[in-house]
């Protein structure tokens, strides 16, 4: 009879864990594909402490066929759809490693997150051309 119990016991204590850690939050980004989320076309509107605000213009967003955990952002900085900017996604999260764009006459780096909430990425980098150092935020958004 106690071997019962205790099999009744470790269903129920089973079931009740299973009914209740089945919340969606995060589950797709455990077994998913982190990048998958930032791929696309996307709308930028962009401040910097230099170029100031106002700026609005479209970047793609491909996955870097070199290195599967990094995405490419065309038209970075609106540099035109041949420049590239390379990001190394981790979870909701990205890094812009320090690199030369715009055959290496500009130095960038940052980082920024995805808002799962509002289907937006939130960016925070700096960009040095030589003369002049910009401090920009961004929100890309899809219209």
């Amino acid at each position: 009879m106690e071997n019962k119990s205790r099999y009744l016991f470790f269903v129920l204590l089973t079931a009740t864990i299973a009914f209740t850690s089945c919340e969606e939050d995060d589950l797709d980004d455990l077994f998913g594909d982190p990048v998958e989320k930032f791929l696309g076309t996307w709308k930028c509107e962009e401040e910097g402490t230099e170029t100031g605000s106002g700026w609005v213009y479209d970047v793609t967003i491909i996955r870097n066929p070199d290195n599967s955990s990094e995405i490419l952002i065309r038209n970075f900085y609106l540099q035109g759809d041949n420049e590239k900017a390379r990001a190394l996604i981790t979870g909701n999260t990205l890094t812009i490693p320090n690199q030369r764009i715009c055959d290496d006459t500009m130095e960038i780096q940052g980082s920024g997150s995805y808002d799962t909430s509002k289907d937006e990425i939130y960016l925070n980098y700096s960009t040095n051309d030589g003369a002049t150092e910009d401090i920009v935020t961004a929100r890309y958004f899809k219209p």
